[in-house]
């Protein structure tokens, strides 16, 4: 046999062997795909200026600095061209492109900008829409590898549940608002994925790979997050509780889980904290922040059990397209609610009936206290984010997809005889499925066409 031959059968095989994983990317690839074009130009939340970042790097080439970064002249034509407006109804869109703008996503770290500058560049020439568009298929890219590494996280979360290793990637694809986020010119889906991957190598750490490789990968990872957003430093809290029960629990290895926890900490530190000392020397802290108000709250308990808070922060994370005003119809963030309550009676259901039968437990209690943990953290940011700033969206709780996907899946079949979780899985994901697709033709394609 020659080369070629082995080759073409590895190829083979490897196909073979990951025809699900395939599979997976393929259907994100469309889906993320039709989102990116069903969303007319600048109608994702903020995308003006996430897309003004972007070309302040290629033409100034610097990060732009908080309070002193402005729009440029070509994108409030556009917005006036494209119509920005009439989404809302407008039949006109006014603007003046002579007045500058201050841009505030300037406020933001980096990395995603800067990944997204040659697919900017490789529309030079080109007009701004098509810069956009281009920007976008970033984004593209990005939710596939996200789902990449839910499907891989999955098979290390479930190892004897195929359904969930599938069920659980998809119930991300199908999420109506991730795919929204993900099709714009923004840095929320690489938030996504890079928290989703901390949580994956975190979880191989504490599954028993203490080497200082495994330390600083995940450093890596968290440095990387920090110069994505500044909210992933609920990554910090996180990590350190998890190696402190390990140093607890794990004595006899003590010694290299040190080793990887300062390689950690001290690699995302080279990585991330250059970018928030220049911001404290410039600008005389670390991350800028302004006070708004919505909701007239006097603290967090008026804010969570006296307003609307918790019903908008479930609306806009499951598909309340930003504030173009295109929200879903209120029963369904209220379903969806109720759905989540029965889930979390089906987690302890399944809890208790995994530990009196070992052969019917589908998830390992410490992930439940994990991931469990990862969802309040950011609830509570969203909370504490609400009350010093305002403008809190259900976007700010996609680095807890995986996590948020994951339990609720588990509440709702995994309190179930074995034999009956993939037909119940089945049945969850077509609901997800035949959801996504509504939100996509009735709440975008049936408004702007």
């Amino acid at each position: 046999m020659d080369g070629n031959s082995r080759q073409a059968g590895r190829l083979r095989s490897w196909l073979g062997a990951n025809k699900v994983l395939l599979a997976l990317l393929l259907l994100a690839a469309v889906k993320s795909l039709l989102w990116t074009v069903a969303i007319p130009p600048w109608r994702a939340p903020d995308e003006p200026q996430h897309f003004g970042y972007v070309e302040h790097l290629s033409r100034e080439h610097t990060i732009p600095l908080n309070g002193a970064a402005y729009l440029y002249p070509d994108i409030f034509e556009s917005l006036a061209r494209t119509n920005f407006a009439g989404i809302t109804g407008s039949e006109t869109t006014i603007v003046d492109p002579s007045v500058q703008q201050l841009n505030p996503a300037a406020q933001h770290p980096p990395l995603f900008y800067t990944l997204a500058l040659p697919a900017y560049a490789a529309g030079s020439g080109s007009s701004i829409e098509t810069q956009l568009y281009l920007v976008r298929m970033v984004n593209v890219l990005i939710f596939m590898a996200l789902i990449f590494v839910a499907y891989r996280f999955a098979r290390l979360v479930f190892p004897g549940a195929a359904y969930l290793q599938i069920g659980v990637p998809l119930l991300m694809i199908f999420h109506p608002q991730l795919g929204f986020i993900s099709a714009g010119a923004m840095n929320d889906a690489l938030l996504t994925l890079l928290f989703t991957l901390f949580l994956y190598q975190l979880a191989v750490i504490a599954m028993g790979d203490f080497s200082l490789k495994r330390g600083a990968i995940l450093g890596v990872v968290i440095g990387l997050g920090m110069l994505t957003k500044s909210s992933f430093m609920i990554a910090f809290p996180i990590s350190l509780a998890v190696l402190a029960v390990l140093l607890v629990i794990r004595k006899e290895q003590r010694r290299r889980l040190a080793m990887a926890a300062g390689a950690a900490l001290g690699i995302s530190f080279l990585i991330f904290f250059w970018y928030f000392v220049r911001n404290y020397i410039e600008l005389g802290t670390f991350q800028p922040v302004y006070k708004g108000e919505r909701y007239s709250a006097t603290g967090w308990k008026d804010l969570v059990f006296g307003t609307s808070f918790r019903m908008d922060l479930t609306a806009s994370f499951l598909g309340n397209f930003s504030w173009m005003s295109m929200p879903l119809p209120g029963e369904i963030p209220r379903w969806f609610t109720r759905i989540a309550e029965l889930s979390i009676l089906g987690l302890v259901a399944a809890m208790a009936i995994g530990y009196w039968r070992r052969g019917w437990q589908v998830i390992k209690p410490w992930l439940v206290l994990l991931f469990g943990s990862v969802i309040v953290l950011f609830v509570l940011s969203a909370v504490y984010y609400e009350l010093t700033a305002t403008g809190t969206q259900g976007r700010y709780l996609f680095p807890a997809a995986f996590a948020i996907w994951s339990l609720l899946l588990v509440g709702l079949v995994g309190w179930m005889p074995p034999s009956w979780r993939p037909r119940a899985t089945a049945i969850v994901v077509t609901v997800a499925a035949t959801f996504s697709v509504w939100a996509l033709f009735n709440e975008f394609v049936g408004r702007v066409t």
